[in-house]
């Protein structure tokens, strides 16, 4: 046997499905016990040694996704099995606690095995105590189960985190007695550092549910300090080997949107992605080490799944991270060009949605006991057919094709008898990647209705590395500042995201044939063909020097959205969240810059040309904690091996540069390190673009100094570069207030350079502040949103199918939006309405450049109406996204306070669940989008988690006082909805039904005027 089918899973591990599903009868497991027999193991053996285990019993018709972070339903325990056998005693250790009125998650297991912490939440109602107190606060909290004089079922408890306000989860055991790591939503340190708009606690990036970060505690419960300040979740801690802490890591920037692996130390400092940013798959979770003395050695085992829709499961995947920081990344020339990772499973399991034919594995647990083995949660695969559930192995070709077409019509979903809803009957298994053909063999079935998951075996293992905490700058941590140190923004990776594909044509001048010069590494581990020649480019007697195009370095932070009213609406047509530009800084001609930034901030950094648009868009967010000096070897450079300017290259001294610079250069600065140790004041962001080539002496033969620059909003040298209309404060851009009033300033002679003179025609070009139905102007909306692509033969919008939801297909915008991990150039250099107005070609699509052309002779010269300081604030907008509104407590922005979760969930929830939460409206993962394609992500997502789920329907209501305005309500009940379906005859909710009726009495409660 392979795989447990759902015919060979032990009648135990069997559960009825709720409501009016059925088994299709008792003959599917009328073999259970020959086939098990046949595998080796029976019921009454054991899996390969004696191993007794903890796990958690939950309900199985609880949701859960990776974007949920604390998922809960009222019937879950942790239990204790006294051997890896399905026949061992099975002990329900929390039960005198939850009452059948709690959770539990995540247990993980004591070095010594004689100790297990999980997280527990139980209702206020319930009458069991803690040392004198009640034991129930309604939240999730951190427990610890003590062995250590009791064994396995007389124990003690402790609770170490006793919060009512908070939720914490997934716990792990620090080293050395030290403490936990674990994940939560307290947000202890990032409430009071949410940047404009004041304290408040941050919902994810998909505006649902408040984030879970990172934090640790020491061994009693207390001195809990928060070490990551990530916009979407961190989950999974682990400790490595190594002493470092391993996680998963929601990456949610623009269309960003999946789960990668990634390390930090138990302070918070030095964290780095380890495995997975552009690798196959979405979402890597519950990463942990295989056995550190076993034949897997530097392997990871982990499971690999869609966003959602799987509730977690997915297939095991083992991954090399000794040698691969991504499947086809090396360490080093010696190794393999493929192999990061691999699917162990002797069957494939499906790493994505729809049908997984051979099931889904969830939460795998590798044992450090020389065996190699993982013990895992798995699902056979099972599904209701005419409400009958029955094994994937009775299916047609047909029907399995059609239940593994993710892409099919919500409608045809919901007409086929065949349906992939059947709750998740995890159980526990043991499974050996020396022998895959073995299979899974059974350990720990669950009862009917419930599901095990989270196995960790109670055994020790070696204790990691205690690591010490990281020196920091005592200064710059008083001042909550951390130092930032890149040693070139052209030490890029073998994609080359600072490299040639991100310049354009236009950024060379005349004397310049290439932008960057190169040459062969010279590191031998060094998998690169060719790197950038730092030697000629810092050199001013080289032509290189004034060619390199990177001139600065634009700071930014995420401002985190808060519940409220509008919030989707007042963000705009955009993936992004709201943004603040922190300041600028040099990048010296060796492409070294150094810079102080907020410690415990998510930070982005933008590359920038000489007129202020980013080459690349940075979709993930980098920290430092308080005092921390980091140093990155380059802008997206390889994750191995030295730092490119470095050794021979950073010492390196040109005859070409002034005297007491090439004096003070230290051994193994960079230029930007020896400049701001000579001038610390240099390590301040600025607020405008200014820099003046200090490094060349032109007094000297052949020496050529860079251009200065100098672009600041207001006070330039030359009035006429100045801005025309307010400047932003504190670098928060609101479109209504900063971008909207360029096109309507008046400009030139009597007005005639006005942007609105010519373009206020709705059918054409439309810049008017008028607001549209939306709430937003005319201009926004016209801007961000491209035309719908007609079939000439209907005369009707052609249309697509994306994750099943119809979609129209529309031309390019003017203004491009769109940065994943597979698209990340600078979205001011991609977008047409920047190449028009500054007359050059960058990098814009062929599509866009003939829907919008250059205008024809006779039109005004489009490159001279802006000024300069309009086109960098034009460029700043759109590298930052686009937003309507980068400030949620603008005047324009209403909050909300009336609208509560549980009249949601009573009047509202039951029809949204019916109606959106069926088909359209799910998580969507990210995929590397083609370049020029126009697209619009589904940002209404509903998981199941009511929570979650009412968050986001708030920032779907733009109007409490008027209903019918607000995009809950007029969206559904617009015909077609969604827009690509041309052929829906009725609206989904159409206006004045009991529904439409219900919803819009529920929004109107939230007006907070008469």
């Amino acid at each position: 046997m392979k795989y447990p089918t759902a015919t060979q899973v032990p009648a135990s591990d069997r559960r009825a499905h709720r409501g009016s599903l059925r088994f299709a009868g008792a003959a599917l497991v009328a073999t259970v016990a020959a086939v098990l027999a046949a595998c080796g193991s029976g019921s009454d053996s054991t899996v390969e040694g004696d191993v007794p285990l903890a796990y958690t019993q939950r309900v199985n018709t609880m949701g859960m996704n990776p974007t949920n972070g604390a998922p809960y339903a009222q019937g879950g325990d942790l239990m204790i099995r006294e051997k890896s056998s399905p026949s061992a005693p099975e002990h329900n250790i929390t039960k005198d606690i939850t009452q059948g009125h709690g959770d539990v998650s995540d247990p993980e297991v004591s070095f010594d095995g004689k100790k297990i912490v999980f997280a527990l939440k139980c209702e206020t109602s319930n009458t069991s105590m803690i040392d004198g107190t009640k034991a129930c606060t309604g939240r999730w909290n951190i427990w610890e189960y003590d062995m250590t004089k009791g064994g396995m079922t007389g124990g003690s408890f402790k609770r170490l985190t006793n919060t009512t306000t908070a939720d914490d989860v997934d716990p792990a055991y620090l080293p050395a007695g030290k403490g936990f790591v674990f994940t939560s939503n307290r947000q202890g340190t990032s409430f009071f550092n949410q940047g404009v708009g004041g304290d408040r606690f941050a919902l994810d990036e998909y505006e649902r549910e408040r984030v879970f970060n990172l934090h640790t505690m020491d061994a009693a419960g207390g001195n809990v300090t928060q070490i990551s300040v990530n916009q979407s979740h961190d989950r999974n801690p682990v400790v490595r080997p190594n002493g470092d802490i391993m996680f998963s890591r929601w990456d949610h920037v623009g269309m960003r949107n999946h789960f990668k692996v990634f390390r930090v130390k138990p302070d918070g400092t030095d964290m780095f992605v380890l495995y997975g940013a552009h690798s196959d798959g979405n979402s890597f979770l519950h990463p942990r080490d295989m056995d550190p003395n076993g034949k897997f050695k530097g392997f990871l085992a982990s499971d690999l799944m869609p966003l959602s829709r799987t509730n977690e499961g997915g297939g095991l995947v083992m991954v090399d991270a000794a040698n691969y920081s991504e499947q086809n990344t090396p360490a080093n020339p010696s190794v393999a060009p493929q192999g990061g990772q691999y699917y162990p499973t002797a069957e494939t399991l499906n790493i994505g949605g729809g049908l997984s034919e051979f099931g889904r594995v969830t939460t795998p647990f590798p044992l450090w006991d020389g065996t190699d083995r993982v013990l895992v949660a798995f699902r056979p695969c099972e599904v209701t057919k005419d409400g009958k559930v029955v094994p994937c192995a009775s299916l047609t070709t047909q029907e399995k094709a059609r239940l593994a077409d993710d892409n099919r019509m919500a409608s045809d979903v919901a007409a086929d008898g065949v349906k992939d809803n059947v709750p998740p009957p995890y159980g526990i298994y043991m499974f050996n990647p020396n022998r895959p053909k073995d299979g899974l063999q059974p350990v720990a079935p669950p009862p009917p209705g419930f599901m095990n998951t989270d196995p960790v075996p109670l055994q020790s293992r070696a204790e990691p590395n205690a690591t010490d905490p990281t020196p920091v700058d005592a200064t710059l941590a008083a001042q909550k500042l951390g130092l930032l140190e890149v040693r070139s923004v052209y030490d890029t990776d073998g994609l080359g995201r600072m490299g040639d594909p991100v310049i354009a044509a236009a950024d060379l001048s005349a004397t310049c044939t290439t932008a960057i010069a190169k040459t062969k590494p010279t590191d031998p581990a060094d998998t690169r063909g060719q790197v950038a020649d730092l030697v000629k480019m810092k050199d001013p007697a080289n032509p290189a020097y004034g060619c390199a195009p990177a001139r600065f370095i634009r700071a930014f932070r995420a401002v985190a959205p808060s519940q409220g009213m509008g919030v989707r609406q007042a963000i705009g047509e955009t993936d992004f969240e709201p943004q603040q530009i922190l300041g600028y800084a040099p990048i010296e001609p060796d492409g070294s810059f150094k810079l102080q930034v907020p410690a415990d901030t998510p930070i982005g950094l933008a590359v920038v040309d000489a007129e202020g648009r980013a080459f690349q868009t940075h979709t993930n967010w980098i920290q430092v904690r308080p005092g921390e000096r980091r140093t990155c070897d380059g802008c997206h450079s390889p994750r191995r091996g030295g730092a490119l300017n470095s050794g021979t290259v950073a010492n390196t001294i040109p005859s070409g540069w002034m005297d007491n610079l090439a004096s003070a250069h230290q051994s193994g600065e960079t230029m930007a390190g020896t400049r701001t140790r000579l001038d610390p004041n240099l390590l301040k962001l600025m607020t405008d673009m200014v820099s003046t080539d200090v490094w060349a002496d032109p007094a000297k033969a052949g020496v050529t100094a860079r251009n200065s620059i100098s672009i600041k909003y207001k006070n330039n040298t030359d009035s006429k570069d100045d801005l025309l209309t307010a400047a932003p404060t504190d670098g928060v851009i609101n479109y209504p207030d900063h971008i909207q009033p360029m096109w309507t300033v008046s400009r030139g002679v009597n007005g005639a350079g006005t942007c609105v003179t010519c373009h206020a025609d709705p059918a054409k070009l439309d810049l008017t502040a008028t607001i549209t139905g939306t709430g937003r102007t005319a201009s926004y909306e016209r801007l961000l949103i491209g035309d719908p692509v007609i079939d000439a033969a209907t005369g009707l919008p052609k249309t697509h199918l994306d994750e099943g939801v119809p979609m129209i297909d529309r031309e390019p915008a003017m203004v491009d939006t769109m940065a994943s991990e597979g698209d990340a150039l600078g979205m001011g250099r991609k977008s047409r309405l920047v190449e028009i107005l500054s007359g050059a070609t960058l990098m814009a699509s062929t599509e866009a450049r003939t829907l919008y052309p250059t205008p024809a002779a006779g039109a005004p010269d489009h490159s001279t109406l802006l000024t300069k300081a309009e086109k960098r604030l034009l460029a700043e907008w759109i590298d930052l996204g686009s937003k309507y509104y980068n400030d949620l407590s603008a005047g324009g922005v209403k909050n909300i306070g009336l609208l509560t979760q549980a009249s949601f969930e009573s009047d509202i929830y039951p029809i949204l669940r019916s109606t959106c939460a069926a088909g359209c409206h799910q998580g969507i993962g990210s995929d590397e989008i083609a370049a020029g394609k126009a697209f619009r992500e589904n940002r209404f997502v509903l998981l199941g988690d009511a929570e979650g789920d009412f968050n986001v329907t708030l920032t779907m209501i733009n109007d409490a006082c008027h209903p019918d305005n607000s995009s809950l309500l007029k969206r559904p009940s617009t015909i077609p909805h969604p827009a690509g379906a041309a052929s829906s005859p009725t609206a989904v909710l159409p206006v004045g039904s009991a529904n439409y009726t219900t919803i819009a009495n529920w929004i109107k409660k939230g007006c907070t005027t008469p």
